[in-house]
């Protein structure tokens, strides 16, 4: 089944990606229908059943022997395989969810529960239970926000498999939610990187749950927080974007939490201070996604695969930003024109990187297609 979804990948993909690569002179994006939701699904799908290989780490493997094996019945015992990594296999089965729930009639739709079905089963989530009770601060904030915004969609969706499947994740639901309320409100420090551990993105994450699921007090930790480390940010240093690996706009993750827990003239004195005007020579190594057809060395795929992702990272913040703008601020055409282009080179490079890339870039283009669309 994965050889022939890998397969069907590779087909669809081109007929997704050209026609934003013919329109983008116009700057005009594909419409987010069944057809787009269709191509981005074919890459979660292809990877999810497929565990990682053994996991190759020079540094250790200089002075010891590793020897690591597959747990027995882990297609059984274990929810979050495949797709190269944990927190890759959580967010590509919020994305399979995240189409289902808005395309109930999709081709596939039979295909997207049967995975779903397999890997947020009872059984499956319970040895997920027992193997995070050991396993200290693993995925913590990355993978375990994404278990959450996996949570809060399936809230929400009025759905018998989605309540069983909510009800399947409960247990582990709410061991994250203990351990991220603790995590939240004691951070040691604040991180402004643009990869997995950035702060500004777990947080967002975590506010998405916490809207859905009614969760004030967490809610409150993470705005209170957010406020406290951010509010006398000042001058974000857009030229430092991006970094080799980033996958996550530091500046653009950081104002789009902000413009979401302070209320409105607060946030727009805050905003005015931190980031330059799209006009301005600072903005602009925001303006256009990196070109990622430079890149050939087969080390610097992984990097390679995270710079596409960013094309979509700073179109899906910047329409956030856009809408928490007051009517009339021309910064809001503004940002919106310059995700698009962003959004254009993402999808024109969305097949770039080979697995490197495909085992997670469909969420990033997923992420800024519910963006477009106004919802989370």
């Amino acid at each position: 089944m994965g050889e022939t979804l890998m397969r069907f990948a590779r087909k669809i993909l081109p007929l997704l990606l050209c026609l934003p690569a013919l329109q983008a002179a116009e700057q005009t994006l594909p419409p987010f229908d069944e057809k787009q939701a269709l191509a981005i699904a074919a890459m979660p799908l292809s990877c999810i059943d497929h565990p990682e290989g053994k996991p190759p780490d020079p540094n250790y493997l200089y002075t010891y022997d590793s020897k690591p094996r597959l747990v027995d019945d882990y297609d059984k015992n274990r929810a979050f395989y495949g797709c190269y990594d944990w927190h890759s296999s959580v967010n590509s089965l919020w994305s399979m969810a995240a189409i289902l729930r808005r395309f109930p009639q999709i081709s596939i739709a039979s295909l997207l529960r049967e995975k779903l079905n397999a890997h947020l089963s009872k059984q499956a989530l319970a040895g997920e239970v027992v193997f995070f009770k050991t396993a200290k601060a693993f995925e913590t904030p990355y993978g375990r926000s994404w278990l959450l915004k996996l949570y809060a969609d399936l809230i929400s969706w009025d759905d018998p498999d989605a309540r069983k499947w909510m009800e399947n994740l409960s247990p582990l639901k709410e061991q994250f939610v203990a351990d991220l309320q603790t995590y939240s409100r004691s951070l040691p420090f604040v991180n402004r990187t643009g990869v997995h551990a950035n702060t500004a993105f777990s947080m967002w994450l975590l506010l998405d749950y916490s809207d859905a699921a009614h969760d004030a007090v967490l809610r409150e930790t993470v705005a209170a927080t957010a406020k406290q480390i951010f509010q006398k940010d000042t001058n974000c240093p857009t030229a430092y974007e991006p970094s080799g690996p980033d996958f996550l706009s530091p500046c653009l993750e950081e104002a789009k939490v902000m413009s979401r827990v302070v209320p409105g003239a607060e946030f727009l004195a805050w905003f005015n201070k931190f980031m330059p005007a799209p006009d301005s020579p600072e903005f602009q190594p925001l303006t256009k996604p990196f070109d990622s057809s430079s890149v050939t060395r087969e080390d610097l795929l992984a990097s390679k695969s995270h710079l596409i992702g960013l094309a979509f990272d700073r179109a899906e913040a910047m329409l956030r930003v856009a809408a928490a703008l007051p009517p009339g601020d021309p910064r809001i055409a503004q940002y919106r024109r310059i995700a698009a282009t962003n959004a254009l080179g993402g999808f024109h490079d969305l097949a770039g990187a080979g697995y490197l890339g495909s085992h997670w870039l469909g969420t990033a283009a997923l992420r800024f297609e519910l963006a477009r669309a106004g919802t989370r």
